[in-house]
């Protein structure tokens, strides 16, 4: 055998466990559905709020990643507030759970603005079946093996808005924690996502609203990745706008506002000339379903402006 060779074959032994992948998914409408990453939301944008998403990534790749997202707020007596958020995050052969109860307590600060303190506790149930991969050899690889974990977790966030605008600060996992078992020789970990974004609601004209808002994710060991949106909204019921992932992706989105239901949609495309001749699109769906009256400041946009 070769030097050339025998590099070559290293090389492809150790990269794999130098390697890191997204673990959570990314969002392009995450607006209505933050308290999935933040559990200061909780209870934040209205009384009671349901909201559902639907995420598919590369739709046109076989087993390629699929999202489901539910989540629940209710605003509760004595500052406080209650969430549940579920999802369902499916790749290859991994399937993972994500199951947290989210609380939060308000403060009120000077003026308008208002602080929202939230805590996560719950955890991560993972499973992984490989066994039924085709493999090119007749003798049976150690490794190849099936994995079923739960891995309990706990997360933190702050919300901080006014009338225009908004701040949001969160870890919806603060620790690390090993997916696969203690015999393996390759190591797999959650790793802890950091998520600091912010937005304004800037009226230009009768009824005609601006939105900029920006979402900054920092993970360890990939780059530090940031969603830059603009959004165009008529009386707060139709929104449309841009959204850039540094890097990675461009989206188009939509919103459409009806009484106490909002209906989102993001058409999603990779920005790299080499991936965008695949046909790797993503598609995004978000229903979100308002069950008590909202905060005037979050859907009327800038107070005093007519």
């Amino acid at each position: 055998m070769t030097m050339i060779r025998k590099s070559s074959l290293l090389l492809l032994f150790i990269l794999p466990l130098l390697g890191y992948g997204q673990q959570e998914s990314y969002y392009s409408l995450y607006r209505y559905n933050m308290n999935v990453i933040n559990p200061a939301f909780a209870g934040a944008d209205a009384p009671n709020m349901l909201s559902f998403t639907s995420r598919s990534q590369w739709a046109s790749v076989q087993d390629a990643p699929r999202t489901l997202a539910f989540a629940y707020s209710s605003a509760r007596e004595n500052n406080v507030g209650l969430g549940l958020s579920l999802v369902s995050d499916k790749v290859f052969v991994e399937q993972q759970t994500f199951a947290y109860i989210d609380f939060s307590y308000k403060l009120q600060m000077s003026g308008d603005a208002t602080l929202f303190l939230g805590l996560k506790a719950g955890g991560n149930f993972y499973n992984s079946d490989p066994t039924n991969l085709s493999t090119y050899s007749s003798v049976g690889d150690p490794s190849q093996i099936s994995l079923s974990k739960f891995n309990p977790n706990i997360g933190a966030g702050a919300y901080y808005k006014a009338a225009s605008y908004w701040v949001s600060f969160s870890i919806p996992r603060l620790f690390n924690v090993n997916r696969e078992a203690d015999n393996l020789a390759v190591t797999a970990k959650d790793r802890v996502h950091t998520y600091l974004g912010g937005g304004v609601d800037l009226a230009v004209s009768n009824g005609i609203y601006v939105k900029p808002s920006l979402m900054v994710r920092k993970v360890k060991g990939l780059p530090v990745t940031a969603d830059i949106t603009g959004m165009v909204s008529w009386q707060n019921q139709f929104d449309v706008g841009l959204s850039i992932r540094t890097n990675s992706s461009m989206a188009l989105m939509t919103v459409v506002s009806l009484g106490l239901f909002d209906v989102g949609y993001a058409y999603e495309t990779p920005t790299d000339n080499g991936l965008s001749q695949l046909n790797l699109r993503t598609h995004e769906l978000v229903f979100r379903i308002n069950l008590g009256e909202s905060d005037k400041t979050s859907k009327d946009g800038p107070s005093g402006v007519e």
